[in-house]
């Protein structure tokens, strides 16, 4: 009875907390492991992550409380940050106390924080102890971006957990920003699965994701609106408790990786070489700026006779004919298609683009706000004799099928 009325208690908390931050879009992107923690070798989670604030220059804060501030992991986060355009800082907030009006003035301009694995209940202890908890949730609604591995996603959610020597996993309070509750390392650690799952079963924490090494959830505001992940077969799952059992939901994330070998260019580049990625570069956003405009006899003029196109679906257009076509269907129902460039990089004559698509569904001729979409994407480019011979798309396509089932079963 004591646990239930508990738990009771603790929805209808985290119930005022979120209708409180409504209104906030802030972002929330918990990573369930990789980035520069375990993956050192592929920061692609690391790349999305300091494309979401949109600065040219952002400044990230890690935040290794969980891991007791352990100096390796400090330094193994700015041999990552510093190969990127951005101004890595960090905290030890459990090793000195800092004045509160100091730690606020330092979180507070930040752009990204970042907070690293460890102990759940330990980071807690230290984010309330010195009112770091409550400064994060001003960065939050502020429009800093929060991010994390591990525990360090953990704590955004409701319930948390502690594994104690003898085995017995215990519920903690977390923020409660997000509801639920996260499972790091899903494909990992066999025993944490297990205890999750029977955690949930009993009731101990509330129902939430198991999260895949190198998956990260993206949430706008409360909302969970994006699954992005660095490794082409990581995975996400719903778990959730239904009548006396519990079950599992696959999720199948985006996939960021067509970038991870372009990332690995060639150190030995010469001069001629350079120019001819430079070249390709400019054909791909020469050929984006057309898209944007909805040129489509212009983009046909870049394509060679037998090109492919492929959508984030998979299905392939080939030749200029059915390309056509293609691109008729697509500005038909979505006339104000653009592609937004965060990234773009060239190899061996293929560029890879790296940022968002965005458009809104035309119903009866009409474009109405609430039919709009915004998802993160990734394309691919292949340059042969400076036209395009192959176009491939990669995105989360959710947003724009739940858009037109919505259409489709309003007739």
């Amino acid at each position: 009875m004591l646990k239930s009325l508990s738990k009771i208690t603790r929805k209808i908390s985290s119930h005022i907390n979120r209708n409180v931050t409504k209104q906030n879009q802030g972002h929330i992107i918990a990573l369930g492991g990789g980035g520069f923690s375990d993956q050192p070798d592929n920061l692609l989670l690391d790349e999305y992550l300091l494309l979401q604030t949109n600065k040219a220059k952002p400044k990230v804060l890690f935040l290794p409380t969980a891991g007791g501030d352990h100096e390796d992991y400090i330094a193994k986060f700015y041999r990552a940050y510093n190969k990127f355009n951005c101004k890595p800082t960090h905290l030890a907030l459990s090793k000195k106390s800092m004045p509160f009006k100091k730690l606020e003035q330092i979180v507070l301009s930040q752009d990204l924080i970042f907070v690293g694995g460890g102990s759940p209940k330990f980071l807690m202890q230290v984010w309330r102890k010195t009112g770091l908890d409550r400064i994060i949730k001003k960065a939050w609604k502020q429009g800093v971006v929060l991010s994390g591995m591990s525990a360090g996603a953990i704590c955004w959610y409701e319930d948390g957990y502690q594994n104690p020597k003898d085995d017995i996993w215990r519920r903690i309070s977390c923020l409660g920003f997000l509801e639920g509750s996260f499972c790091p390392h899903y494909d990992k650690r066999g025993e944490l699965r297990s205890a999750y799952r029977k955690m949930i079963s009993s009731g101990e924490i509330d129902s939430g994701y198991g999260v895949q090494d190198g998956v990260a959830l993206h949430y706008v505001g409360t909302e969970l609106k994006y699954i992005v992940s660095s490794s082409p077969d990581a995975k996400a799952y719903n778990v959730k408790k239904s009548s006396f059992r519990v079950t599992e939901k696959e999720l199948k994330p985006t996939y960021l990786g067509i970038l991870h070998e372009a990332h690995r260019l060639d150190s030995k580049i010469t001069a001629k070489d350079n120019d001819l990625l430079i070249d390709n570069t400019e054909i791909v956003r020469r050929y984006i700026k057309l898209i944007n405009e909805h040129d489509v006899t212009g983009l046909l003029a870049m394509t060679s006779g037998d090109a492919v196109f492929i959508d984030s679906m998979g299905i392939d257009t080939k030749g200029v004919t059915d390309m056509r076509k293609a691109w008729d269907v697509l500005l038909t129902f979505f006339p104000d298609y653009t592609i937004i460039v965060k990234d773009i990089i060239s190899k061996n004559g293929m560029v890879a683009v790296f940022g968002t698509a965005k458009g809104t569904l035309a119903t009866d001729g009409k474009i109405l706000a609430e039919n709009k979409f915004e998802i993160p994407a990734s394309w691919t480019a292949t340059v042969e004799n400076g036209k395009i011979t192959k176009w491939r798309v990669y995105a989360d396509n959710q947003p724009v099928r739940k858009l037109i089932e919505k259409y489709r079963s309003s007739k």
